[in-house]
């Protein structure tokens, strides 16, 4: 018998082990670039910088956007408030609102906004200094870290009530 078209034992062997270590080899790249729990794989970097922004921007909207709910918030406990925001009418910023905000607990506010223990709530004016109501800055929720790996950082602009007044809305969270 020839020994053209025939296959060896070892040359099985050496093909198995090749397949083996290039498969090995892909299935460890995948992993450790795809891997969520990973923090120094670039997809927990970018599942982790959406979640950050999601959050950021929702909350954003919800403070911006809406009067809340029930519409005059301030006077009730935190249990009776199902949602907070701070417009007086469609259009302006309610400075009460802003005021009682910083009134809040930080307890509270987080439920409500559902953001944790790593938020920050800050109002600017336009040249960016702080809004002050009754010589209280206008700031709620924790003091922003300053060596966060992740953070996200939204802003919304709004007129304040009465007047032509534009107020920066800055919502910050972090992991």
């Amino acid at each position: 018998m020839n020994n053209r078209g025939q296959i060896f034992t070892l040359d099985l062997l050496i093909s198995l082990f090749i397949f083996l270590l290039l498969f090995t080899s892909v299935v460890l790249f995948l992993y450790s670039v795809a891997d969520v729990n990973n923090p120094y794989s670039s997809y927990y970097s970018q599942v982790t910088s959406t979640y950050l922004n999601n959050v950021a921007n929702q909350n954003a909207d919800i403070l911006s956007e809406s009067i809340g709910s029930p519409a005059n918030w301030p006077q009730y406990a935190c249990g009776q408030i199902s949602s907070i925001g701070l417009l007086q009418n469609t259009y302006e910023l309610s400075p009460l609102k802003m005021y009682n905000l910083t009134t809040m607990s930080t307890k509270c506010l987080s439920q409500l906004l559902r953001a944790g223990g790593s938020f920050n709530v800050t109002t600017y004016y336009l040249n960016g200094s702080t809004v002050k109501i009754g010589n209280r800055p206008i700031t709620a929720g924790f003091s922003i870290p300053q060596n966060q790996s992740y953070i996200a950082s939204v802003s919304r602009y709004v007129v304040m009530y009465p007047g032509s007044t534009i107020i920066k809305i800055t919502f910050t969270e972090w992991l």
